[in-house]
């Protein structure tokens, strides 16, 4: 997530892809999370092993997790019911990490 420039918004219901500057990337993934839980996200899309520890523990409880391989966010938007029916509300490698 640090490296995350743009966050993206995909709103089903208005049927569109709202994007947005992180609000501070050169102060990491700190400023890539606040962002997301600011603009009501309810799940995040994260790709294999970009998420850490500390932003999956300040996501956790507020978002359900989607976790993909998937690389550009028109792959995702192209799939986007099978990246949904991987939803969750936890990532077990990063709970067992937390133990």
């Amino acid at each position: 997530m640090k490296s995350a420039d743009i966050l993206a918004i995909i709103d089903e219901e208005q049927k569109v892809v709202e994007q947005y500057e992180n609000p501070a990337p050169e102060f990491g993934e700190e400023a890539a999370v606040e962002g997301i839980l600011e603009l009501g996200a309810s799940a995040v899309i994260v790709r294999d092993d970009t998420l850490s520890q500390s932003a999956y523990k300040a996501l956790k409880g507020h978002v359900k997790f989607m976790p993909t391989s998937m690389n550009n966010l028109y792959e995702i938007l192209d799939k986007l019911e099978e990246v949904k029916s991987g939803a969750t509300d936890v990532i077990e490698k990063l709970e067992v990490s937390a133990s």
